[in-house]
């Protein structure tokens, strides 16, 4: 029988309700919690297994699905009927920075959790060999296996494609107490936890995926929905604070000048009034106001390192991650997440990815809004029917392009053309012909969708552009403004006008051409398309299927 006592006062602690739990559930005996060893089972304790057991157990363990945690307690429960051990430990090397952690455990004392390097026979287990000691107290043991009185050892690495990401360590409290065959076994045992890591591993990268793949869908249907910049921002800086688990988050827009001159809080959530003022001051360090000749590190810093994303330590351990909004040189908004612990640099390498284009994306929508909301006051606005004037296609065209070539999202563009227009002016007049102008500019605003771009292309020529949209979706929002136009009434007083239109279209993004298509090629293309449907018979789409 155990001493009670040692065990639950030992290293100065009371030990927890969970590991009373573990000592009364091992599956290693029904009162005594001491493992009964293959070599020396006493009579009527538990039969013990052999390693061929084991192995054949662990590979069902491992074609159920078992969760990580269960099948290398499992697995070590096991490998303590094995040996002639008193104690099985198997730890993984995770975290960041790395930490070696005791997953599965059966024993009478917990093996502490170490730093990378602190670890005991780290550098042994890092070079892929296996230890095997005799005597501990002729090393430099931790004390706790000195106070449980371990006296021999056996480990091995537990390694995927050569690389070190756990261990499995046997210890006994009788001298010598392991033969050469046993590291053999433990051998085939640690092959057997790391294909239960790696499954693991393999399975949290896929959910880990199917998640950043979420959510940049999700920031994406905010920057596509034509929102206003504070309730864009708010959106999108929400998202992020979910999915990286942050405590705290805050989002600003920012006066489109290539430094920052004015910010306006839109969003701040468990941000102390303290913590808000120490963010106001670290983005005048970043973007200095413009012509503030005392400003800080922003002056030291080129164009393209003050367009990245940065972290600093916070006041009271925490680390703020700030996330600026360009567009080319401009900067449109920030975002920053904070955590109350201090996160390392090595756990941004991914992070950095994603929050590149959840920026970009992001900063293209600001600017989109921007652009949309001023058009008027700068000239980009055809009079007659309020729509985007050619200035203004020309100029989207060029932007969608070159977002749709660098991120392989699709885009298409519609051409739209007034079947007969020259009939309808001199049998009605022209000031008939502008009527139709100006109603089938408010029917193409109503109709399409937020997202889209409806321009005036010239004449009774129009057109829409379709961000985000292949070329099927493109095709049948385009025949739906078809069947629209044709059943709307088009009056000239009382006398109803019958009109019908003519469409092109052609799309880009998702395939091979997306990395050589220009604009003036995709208008080329879309042209095509119209002039087939007007040749076809009018009133009528044609597309172009660009190879």
């Amino acid at each position: 029988m155990l001493d009670q006592g040692k065990v639950l006062f030992q290293e100065g602690t009371l030990i927890t309700r969970e590991m009373i739990d573990r000592l009364r559930n091992w599956n290693v005996g029904a009162v005594d919690v001491k493992i009964t060893c293959a070599r020396n089972a006493a009579p009527g304790s538990e039969e013990p297994v052999d390693a061929d057991t084991v192995v054949a157990k662990g590979l069902d363990w491992l074609a159920q699905g078992a969760p990580l945690s269960m099948a290398l307690d499992r697995l070590t429960q096991a490998i303590g009927r094995v040996y002639p051990s008193d104690h099985v430990y198997v730890s993984l090397l995770e975290g960041s920075p790395e930490v070696w952690l005791t997953i599965g455990s059966a024993g009478a004392f917990r093996l502490p959790d170490a730093a990378r390097d602190q670890k005991f026979q780290a550098a042994v287990y890092f070079s892929g060999q296996t230890v095997c000691i005799n005597e501990l107290s002729l090393h430099k043991a931790p004390p706790v296996l000195a106070r449980a009185d371990m006296m021999s050892m056996c480990g091995v690495p537990v390694q995927i494609a050569g690389e070190t990401v756990g261990t499995i360590e046997v210890f006994s409290q009788r001298p010598t107490a392991f033969l050469p065959a046993d590291i053999d076994r433990l051998l085939r045992f640690a092959k057997l936890a790391a294909a239960a890591i790696f499954g693991a591993q393999r399975q949290e990268r896929l959910q880990q995926t199917t998640d950043e793949r979420d959510m940049l869908n999700e920031i994406m249907h905010f920057v596509t929905a034509a929102m206003p910049p504070d309730q864009l921002l708010s959106k999108v800086a929400d998202s992020l604070r979910n999915y990286f688990c942050a405590q705290a988050v805050a989002a600003f827009t920012v006066q489109r000048l290539p430094h920052l001159n004015k910010t306006s809080e839109v969003l701040a959530r468990n941000f102390s009034r303290n913590d808000m003022d120490r963010l106001k001051d670290i983005f005048l360090d970043r973007w200095p106001v413009v012509g503030d000749e005392t400003g800080g590190d922003g002056y030291l810093l080129s164009l393209s390192e003050r367009q990245q994303a940065f972290s600093v330590s916070f006041s009271g351990g925490k680390t703020l991650y700030v996330l600026p909004l360009f567009s080319q040189e401009f900067l449109q908004g920030v975002i920053a997440l904070l955590w109350d612990y201090d996160r390392r640099g090595d756990a941004y390498f991914r992070m950095d990815e994603m929050m590149r284009t959840v920026a970009a994306q992001t900063a293209l929508g600001l600017e989109r809004h921007h652009l949309y909301t001023g058009v008027e006051k700068i000239g980009l606005t055809d009079e007659l029917t309020g729509l985007s004037n050619r200035r203004m296609f020309n100029y989207l065209m060029e932007r969608e392009i070159n977002r749709s070539r660098r991120y392989n999202r699709p885009f298409s563009l519609v051409m739209i053309d007034i079947d007969h227009f020259k009939k309808i002016n001199d049998t009605w007049g022209h000031p008939a012909g502008d009527v139709i102008l100006r109603e089938l500019g408010a029917l193409m605003r109503e109709n399409f969708r937020k997202l889209d771009v409806p321009v005036r292309y010239g004449g009774e020529e129009f057109a829409c552009l379709l961000p985000e949209t292949p070329l099927e979706e493109a095709i049948q929002v385009a025949e739906r403004f078809r069947i629209i136009v044709e059943q709307n009434d088009f009056l000239d007083g009382r006398q109803r006008i019958p009109v019908t239109i003519s469409l092109g279209v052609a799309a880009v993004g998702g395939g091979p051409n997306t990395e050589t298509m220009t604009a003036e090629e995709l208008l080329r293309f879309a042209d095509r398309a119209l002039y087939q449907a007007k040749q076809n018979g009018r009133n009528r789409i044609a597309a172009s299927r660009i190879a």
